[in-house]
């Protein structure tokens, strides 16, 4: 199958007026990507097998005419049925796992160009973690193997083939994987209808309803936003619910887009998880900063509110700046850059969600003030080795460690023991005449905690919302600041990445591998 002059445009394959621009790979290079697939392992027998494909499709994501998207669908092949619930727009099925499964997923790829699929948070065997090198080829089959290893929390998966990443996620590729535990379910937190899921994107169109992607160079180097907010694929989301509390599970799902998420009549926010699932006791916030990668969940009670009473989940608004973007032309990266038209910048409001409490409903459902026992496998360790690594702007690069990607290269200092602990210190140093960026790092097959955080300015908006509590996988580095992490590598060997989770940042190299040996 071939791609249209229009869908490449949209895709972002064609060049800038015959400059040759970095991370754009011409269309016949796409096509002679990938590895061969990967065969099922006699001795693995799966309690889950699922059939996923990815393949080009059309879904009305805006009224008039269909927008062509690519999506991953699929069937449960062994197991319970509701290990695949399918989306109702272009967005993947939500994947429902229990922690300690034994899971197989046959990957097909049928677009024109490879792929494969990155478990976002899940400590996976390095053949099962969707490493760019083992993307597949254009009608291939690739098989995943795996135990569940991860406690209980909202997880997800996406494409990760170098330099595509951020043109096949914008096209439509993603979906939520939910793991779920014992010591969860002992909870007894708000579930069936009354647990809601928001994956949160956001998509700009051009005149036919379609999706358009980065036109030029500056998009690229900046992370791509539109100007239209989806919610689960949708536009101008609206919930009807009851009074009673719900469980909210959030995916930061955009490109580059960072959220600063509130209520709309001033309700605290009360974080009940992150990245790697439930936090000890819940946190409150006015506002929760939420960068691509991440998720949160939110325990939202309406017992109290009255009928017919209205609310919204926002964005609210931050200054430009405080990202790292100054789009006046007074510094910083947006210095001299004009934005296309319609345009919607970092930092501007949005609406993301309407809630209308429509009817009265009973529950008991209450907010434990302990949600988890403190994971006493985890302390700080004031001996463990430390390794800097600086995020630098250089020759029109965004840099890790003052490195770009290579495909099969891992440092010395980027090889670790299986099982060791480390502090990685980012620290986010830019380059020339103030070129700097709120960077989401994050790295693969294991999960970490933060220890510190230092030099950002005191007055950056989007500190106030950021929830550091908890295991993560992905974390916000904000301009100038120096963010510090312990993390327990994973057993399994193997090469895995670290990145910025700004999609084009990624394909632009500002990715790094590491080898567990």
């Amino acid at each position: 199958m071939s791609l249209s002059r229009r869908e490449l445009i949209a895709l972002g394959l064609t060049s800038f007026a015959g400059v040759a621009t970095r991370g754009v790979v011409p269309a016949t290079d796409l096509l002679a990507w990938g590895e061969p697939q990967r065969r099922r392992s006699d001795s693995f027998e799966p309690d889950v097998e699922l059939s996923l494909r990815a393949a080009p499709g059309e879904v009305t994501v805006r009224e008039g005419r269909p927008t062509r998207v690519w999506r991953f669908t699929g069937s449960v092949v062994k197991g319970p049925a509701s290990a695949m619930t399918p989306g109702d727009s272009y967005l993947g099925p939500t994947l429902r796992l229990a922690r300690g499964q034994k899971v197989r997923i046959r990957f097909h790829n049928e677009l024109a160009e490879p792929s494969i699929v990155h478990w976002h948070g899940m400590d996976v065997p390095e053949a099962a973690d969707g490493h760019p090198h083992r993307a597949i080829a254009a009608g291939s089959e690739y098989i995943y193997e795996f135990t569940v290893e991860n406690r209980a929390g909202t997880y997800w998966y996406h494409p990760h083939p170098h330099e595509r990443t951020g043109p096949q996620v914008n096209m439509g590729l993603a979906g939520l994987l939910i793991v779920s535990d014992e010591q969860e379910r002992a909870l007894g937190l708000p579930s069936g209808d009354a647990e809601l899921t928001a994956v949160i994107q956001d998509r700009s169109f051009d005149a036919d309803g379609q999706f358009r992607y980065a036109a030029n160079m500056m998009e690229r180097e900046m992370g791509f936003t539109g100007e239209v907010m989806l919610v689960n694929g949708k536009p101008d989301t609206q919930w009807s619910l009851g009074t009673r509390a719900y469980r909210l599970r959030l995916l930061n799902g955009s490109n580059a887009r960072i959220y600063k998420l509130v209520w709309s009549d001033g309700t605290p926010m009360t974080v009940i998880g992150s990245d790697g699932g439930l936090l000890e006791r819940p946190v409150e916030r006015r506002a929760v900063t939420l960068a691509p990668g991440q998720r949160v969940e939110l325990w939202l009670d309406l017992s109290s509110r009255p009928v017919g009473h209205k609310l919204e989940l926002r964005s609210e608004a931050w200054p430009i700046a405080d990202g790292g973007l100054d789009m006046g032309g007074g510094g910083g990266m947006g210095m001299g850059m004009r934005m296309r038209e319609g345009a919607s910048p970092q930092g501007a409001a949005h609406t993301l969600i309407g809630i209308t409490v429509a009817r009265r409903e009973r529950s008991s459902a209450r907010l434990p003030r302990t949600l988890v026992p403190f994971d006493r496998s985890w302390q700080p360790v004031a001996n463990a080795p430390v390794r800097r690594v600086p995020l630098t702007f250089r020759r029109m690069v965004w840099f890790m460690g003052g490195r770009s990607f290579d495909m099969h290269e891992a440092a010395e200092d980027e090889t670790v023991q299986a099982g060791s602990t480390q502090v990685w210190e980012f620290e986010n140093a830019g380059g020339p005449m103030g070129m700097q960026m709120a960077h989401p790092i994050h790295m693969h097959g294991r999960q970490f905690r933060v220890l510190s955080r230092s030099g950002a300015s005191p007055t950056n908006a989007l500190s106030e919302g950021i929830v550091d509590a908890g295991w993560m996988d992905t974390v916000l580095v904000l301009p100038s600041e120096t963010v510090r992490v312990q993390v327990t590598f994973t057993q399994h060997p193997g090469t895995y990445l670290y990145h910025c989770h700004i999609l084009e940042h990624e394909d632009m190299g500002m990715m790094r591998n590491f080898k567990v040996v």
